[in-house]
């Protein structure tokens, strides 16, 4: 590391990250009329969007009450009178398809050295891949209908846990790598602490709800939870100059790209290809929309694939997807174990510089969804962005 980098990763490190409460996106950051939030880096128009997104931003236009059906949505979108902004680009991390709209409930996470810094998730459908979640991209009344459960049902019931006394995040992520959760996409372990904790502070009236029930039911429901921590803590690193510190990471379907802490403000991307797993038949990859989806946050921070060593369950289920290389790219590409996470000791900090000098790109993995925006999710597998942005990036930090 050079000196930038390393006052970056000095930052990072110092945060704190809390669950610190539970609002709406237009009370946290108030949005312009007709504005959703899109994963990965911007898209200028609609034209420049999956249609998995464009089925999510549908849907949430009927939520708002901007349209009033799925067809009079789609005219409001095709129109231009929606506006799409990219959701990092605001602090907000929204997974797959989910766009994030003002009237949804998201969870906000702060820094206890510095709760001014702040970031936003909306909450994690849990389901699977036929199921109307917001993150897999289908448009039908009944991904309208469990919006309303999600954002109004589940966010009421949840509203006080984190009140008033916030929830800290990284020993629930250092305690569940050491249980065999891998920071993205198994949860197992931290969704038992999640759900501990929300079942201790609502007690037995929640535990015998539906909310309760259905929470308890889907540990996909934590991702969000670390998605906005994992935000949080890179956000923090951004603004030193001539840093090369990864602090945004992720796609929107047709383009993958990252920010660094140097250039807080432009987006370097590449072509976003499909990941690759064991997609659920009778599709095929050609099938599959590119990598997309801002749960690649946990990625850019150092785990997810980079953290295959800590789950046993995801060598298992990337076996003859993951490269050979995997196991040495955390020593190769992130800058430093995390001092607070002392259980697992896992390294985090991811160079685009080390990037570009080792020539070795960062594995991630990804959700997979049916392009078409009709089938839903079709498994998870193993997506390798290309170098071009790591070294574009530090083209222009020079």
């Amino acid at each position: 590391m050079n000196t930038a980098d390393q006052v970056s990763v000095e930052k990072l490190l110092s945060v704190i990250p809390v669950w610190s409460k539970v609002t709406t996106l237009g009370s946290a950051i108030g949005l312009s009329d007709r504005t959703l939030l899109h994963c990965g880096p911007p898209a200028k128009n609609a034209n420049q969007l999956v249609t998995p997104i464009l089925n999510s931003a549908a849907v949430a236009c009927v939520f708002e009450g901007w349209a009033k059906s799925l067809d009079e949505a789609d005219e409001l979108i095709s129109s231009g009178e929606v506006n799409f902004e990219a959701a990092q680009n605001h602090n907000v991390v929204t997974p797959m398809a989910a766009v994030v709209s003002s009237s949804m409930t998201v969870t906000e996470f702060s820094d206890i050295n510095n709760p001014k810094q702040r970031t936003w998730a909306p909450l994690n459908g849990g389901g699977t891949g036929a199921d109307p979640v917001p993150r897999y991209g289908r448009k039908n009344q009944a991904a309208v209908d469990f919006l309303h459960f999600l954002n109004k049902k589940v966010g009421e019931a949840i509203e006080l846990v984190p009140s008033p006394n916030p929830i800290p995040w990284l020993p629930i992520i250092d305690e569940a790598l050491t249980l065999g959760d891998d920071g993205h996409l198994r949860h197992v372990e931290a969704h038992k602490i999640l759900m501990r904790i929300i079942n201790e502070r609502l007690g037995k009236p929640f535990l015998g709800s539906d909310v309760g029930e259905y929470l308890n039911k889907w540990p996909f429901f934590h991702l969000n939870f670390w998605m906005g921590a994992s935000k949080l803590i890179l956000s923090s690193a951004s603004g030193v100059p001539g840093s090369a510190i990864i602090t945004s990471f992720g796609g929107n379907g047709n383009e993958f790209g990252l920010q660094v802490a140097g250039l807080p403000s432009r987006w370097f991307t590449c072509q976003a290809t499909p990941p690759l797993g064991n997609i659920r038949p009778p599709h095929t990859i050609e099938g599959c929309v590119g990598a997309f989806g801002d749960s690649a946050i946990t990625e850019g921070l150092g785990l997810g694939a980079m953290a295959q060593s800590y789950s046993p369950d995801m060598q298992k289920l990337h076996q003859g997807f993951s490269p050979k290389d995997i196991l040495i790219l955390p020593e190769k590409l992130l800058m430093v174990e995390h001092p607070r996470l002392k259980k697992s000791r896992a390294r985090v900090g991811m160079s685009s510089r080390a990037v570009a000098e080792s020539q070795l790109t960062p594995v991630l993995e990804l959700g997979i969804a049916d392009k078409y925006g009709k089938d839903g999710g079709l498994g998870v597998g193993i997506y390798r962005p290309f170098i071009k942005p790591f070294e574009e990036a530090c083209q222009e930090l020079g």
